[in-house]
């Protein structure tokens, strides 16, 4: 057996076919959180898009925090951020509260970018799981935050 010989059993040993299963179930951090991604996305999209119809149902609820703090709390204008970001409008949904459109671009682009690994197209490559993306969120959650119960300090007195 020639040194050669060795070199090219290597390349086809790395030349395997895709595997869906093998590529689901191994315990790199990327794909499980693609996993829950998925798990907890869909279904969370799918609750926003029938939110609409039944809205009307549901009774108008006071923020607990806001009674018993006089603060906002960190999560203000979600829903209406969510509301305007369905109707299309950019913006108002950023202006409501930023952190809405944060986590939709960035799920977009998480998942996006490993379905499209998935796919096998050619030189891309699913986007890596950093914890600053989660920090970077916190950040945007609490300055919106700040700045909204600085606002509202400074308009009501």
């Amino acid at each position: 057996m020639s040194p050669t010989d060795n070199v090219e059993n290597k390349d086809t040993e790395n030349k395997k076919p895709f595997s869906l299963r093998e590529w689901l179930f191994s315990h790199d951090l990327d794909k499980r959180m693609f996993i829950y991604g998925l798990a907890f996305g869909l279904p969370s999209m799918a609750a926003i898009f029938l939110y609409p119809s039944i809205s009307p149902y549901i009774g108008p609820d006071k923020c607990r925090f806001l009674a018993a703090t006089g603060f906002y709390c960190p999560g203000c204008g979600c829903t209406r951020a969510v509301r305007a970001l369905l109707r299309g409008h950019f913006i108002s949904s950023f202006l409501y509260n930023p952190i809405v459109l944060y986590c939709m671009i960035m799920w977009i682009l998480y998942e996006g970018s490993h379905f499209l690994e998935i796919l096998r197209v050619p030189r891309i490559k699913g986007m890596k799981f950093r914890y600053g993306y989660i920090y970077a969120g916190i950040v945007i959650l609490l300055a919106n935050w700040v700045v909204k119960n600085i606002l509202m300090y400074m308009i009501n007195y």
